[in-house]
């Protein structure tokens, strides 16, 4: 094993710990905070065991970066680079909601009930704008680990291989999360398509770090999508099954990844 492939396995060894380590904790409370089985009292405990096991991809690039290579954070992507990457800060918020848009029109297209706009009220919107300033630097505890550490070291070569590896490492984090119903129902199909999810959404999220050079339009895409996109399709596919309405956002967020790839945004190779 090379010093480059140790420094990824001890990056990954302590990224799925720490995550992992507190979605057990959660387990072992009663569950997520909506769980009926949570213990009232332990409520606190369990919001802090979700924001820990956010930050584990961060916490672990931190300590790798720091004291296992001791590279530093030159090119972690911490800085803004707002004068000089705008556009991309453009993108993050752009992009999702088309991938939004997307997702309705092949749930119609499918003869799934979509419900009409005027369920989205102003309030919805709002909430839904507050809800993006509050996870953007929430959502760096995954972005500096997987955007701003490890997917630029998978394949520097070719960004879409990194960006298939990528995925499925991402895919498999999130098994955790998965399992205790966090962010989605736990089912067999669920857990084969989840990595689907996270490859298309790291075509996109690694084009945006690599463009930018920095991990905050990746935060803030990520947010757009998991806030906003997610709330929207929640009242507009209230109708849809659970799963199938997931196969619908990997659709909408897969046709943005391949407008990507095929305008050679994301080279093959």
């Amino acid at each position: 094993m090379t010093n480059k492939s140790k420094d990824i396995a001890w990056y990954l060894a302590l990224a799925f710990a720490i995550t992992w380590s507190s979605i057990l904790g959660i387990y072992l409370l009663g569950g997520a905070p909506t769980s009926i089985t949570t213990m009232p009292s332990a409520a606190p405990l369990v919001g802090l065991l979700m924001i820990l096991g956010t930050f584990g991809p961060a916490i672990a690039a931190f300590v790798t970066l720091k004291w296992i290579t001791r590279e530093g954070f030159k090119d972690a992507g911490l800085r803004f680079n707002f004068r000089t990457g705008w556009s991309y800060y453009l993108w993050a918020v752009m992009a999702p909601l088309a991938a939004g848009a997307l997702v309705v029109l092949a749930a119609k297209i499918s003869g799934a009930e979509v419900a009409s706009l005027s369920v989205i009220t102003p309030t919805d919107i709002i909430s839904w704008i507050v809800g993006v300033l509050i996870w953007t630097p929430i959502l760096f505890g995954e972005e500096f680990g997987w955007r701003g550490y490890l997917q630029r070291r998978l394949a520097p070569n070719s960004p879409l291989l990194a960006a298939i590896l990528m995925g499925l490492i991402w895919g498999i984090w999130h098994y955790a999360q998965v399992l205790e119903g966090i962010v989605m129902s736990a089912n067999l199909l669920a857990l084969l398509i989840y990595p689907l999810s996270c490859i298309v959404g790291s075509i996109f999220l690694g084009w945006l770090r690599d463009k930018s050079q920095s991990v905050w339009p990746a935060c803030l895409a990520h947010a757009v999508g998991n806030v906003i996109v997610t709330g929207a399709l929640g009242g507009l596919l209230l109708q849809v099954p659970e799963i199938s309405a997931f196969v619908y956002r990997v659709i909408g967020y897969a046709v943005v990844a391949l407008a990507l790839i095929l305008t050679r945004r994301v080279p093959w190779r």
